[in-house]
């Protein structure tokens, strides 16, 4: 408890100290271009507008979840503020031309994102060594079944740099290979203590009193609500991945039958009255992104027929909504007829048939722009799971048959999957994200996961 009272101490500090640096960079800007004696009628527009670019910056934190960021790198946190200070720009043009026209000095415009970004970068380079020294020694306990326990440790301790530290696993009954301890078969792969059975749970909690539990997927539901009741027995924070079905149960309403309590489990689709505000959006936002960015079609266009023979343009098969067949455009990035002798193969991260612009392309993600048009013509969504080969489809569906729940929503070019997963993410959490955006759709997640792209974009380790 100490340690979350120090941290929303923390977070507040964090907060307050953002915002004014956001608002200093835009002084500072004001003092580089008139030193001390700043004229009435170029500060004006500032003092008129700076409650509501503080509430920008701030709606900018909050979408870029910078206020919870030690479990990523530092690389995930500046590209994160990279996008903040692009965005916050953007919402200072607009903002000073609606409130007071054109008396905003450009050249503050200009400067201010440049400053704000530099003082930024260093106080949240600190504030994240910080944060995870405040949280270092942070016990955890993982709860699940051998393999996955022992692989969602590791992931912990990896991602949050030391500032947690598992403090031991324990095992649900009918453990996977039956024996205490083992982990494919070798016990000494396991580097943290097996405390024990979930029938031990509680003793497990008052032998560690760790800060927070984690509850793997793999557990049945009894051992599941086993380890939750005793978690909220002991005021302890509890955190659970969910299985497919405990997605399937999220964003459920309550109702009652006389005075008997009912979930109602929401539709695996987007409402009917949200498809067509999300086809006017993607037609709009299509057409302006199709409009700006073909100058940067043409040039990779020239470019791709340089680098290596074969079309510019490259059509495959995929699938979309209830499993409808069209074809995807996408600028070439394998050198022409990849799959002539291997058939249909998944790309890898190091693909060699990737050729050397393809890979600029692929990771810039310029690839995908020829996509809008597929949105235009009603095949896609900007927003939504992305289309998969029907080889892999049927691969997959046999392996995990809810997997053809993803296509019950149109495929987009960027989705929840994309911004919230890796190059590495497996199959089954691509999966999970996929439904859990079907499942708690609205613009305003279509407007995050478009702003949350940007940043992807800058990530390589990313880009899928």
């Amino acid at each position: 408890m100490f340690v979350q009272k120090n941290r929303r101490l923390f977070l507040l500090a964090v907060i307050l100290v953002d915002l004014a640096l956001v608002n200093s960079g835009y002084l500072l800007a004001f003092f580089f271009k008139f030193g001390w004696n700043v004229p009435r009628e170029n500060i004006a527009p500032y003092l008129s507008t700076w409650p509501w670019l503080t509430l920008s910056a701030l709606a900018l934190f909050y979408l870029y979840k910078l206020y919870g960021s030690y479990r990523w790198r530092w690389a995930e946190v500046f590209a994160s503020l990279i996008c903040v200070v692009f965005f916050q720009a953007l919402a200072a043009m607009a903002l000073s031309f609606m409130l007071r026209g054109f008396s905003f000095p450009r050249t503050v415009l200009l400067t201010a994102p440049l400053i704000q970004l530099v003082l930024l970068a260093v106080w949240r380079r600190l504030a994240w060594h910080l944060e995870r020294g405040l949280l270092s020694g942070a016990r955890v306990i993982v709860a699940g079944q051998p393999s996955e326990a022992v692989a969602f440790a590791e992931k912990l301790e990896s991602v949050a740099g030391g500032a947690l530290k598992v403090a031991g696993l324990v095992f649900g009954s009918g453990r996977e290979n039956g024996k205490r301890g083992e982990q494919n078969g070798t016990a000494a792969e396991i580097r943290w203590p097996v405390l024990g059975d979930i029938a031990e749970f509680c003793g497990c909690l008052d032998a560690v009193d760790p800060d927070q539990v984690f509850v793997c997927s793999n557990l049945s539901q009894e051992d599941k609500a086993k380890v939750v009741y005793a978690c909220i027995d002991k005021d302890k924070k509890v955190y659970l991945v969910p299985d497919l079905y405990d997605i399937m149960l999220s964003q459920s309403r309550l109702d009652q039958v006389d005075d008997v309590p009912v979930f109602i489990v929401g539709r695996l689709a987007i409402p009917e009255e949200s498809l067509a505000v999300k086809r006017v959006m993607d037609i709009l936002l299509s057409l302006i992104a199709l409009a700006i960015a073909s100058p940067l079609i043409i040039l990779a266009g020239v470019v791709i027929k340089l680098d290596s023979p074969g079309p510019v343009l490259y059509r495959q098969k995929r699938l979309t909504l209830q499993g409808k067949p069209f074809y995807l455009y996408k600028l070439r990035t394998m050198v022409d007829k990849a799959e002539r002798g291997s058939g249909p193969v998944l790309a890898s991260e190091n693909d060699p048939r990737v050729t050397r612009v393809g890979r600029f392309l692929r990771a810039a993600r310029i690839d995908e722009i020829p996509q809008l048009l597929n949105v235009l013509k009603g095949d896609m969504s900007i927003v939504g799971p992305r289309p998969e080969r029907p080889f892999f489809v049927n691969e997959l569906v046999k392996e995990t048959p809810e997997y053809a729940y993803r296509m019950n929503v149109k495929s987009g070019i960027t989705g929840l999957a994309q911004i919230a997963g890796r190059y590495s993410t497996s199959p089954e959490n691509k999966l999970k994200y996929d439904l859990l955006y079907t499942k708690s759709y609205s613009p305003a997640k279509d407007l995050a996961i478009l702003l949350q792209t940007v940043k992807v974009i800058l990530m390589k380790d990313r880009a899928s």
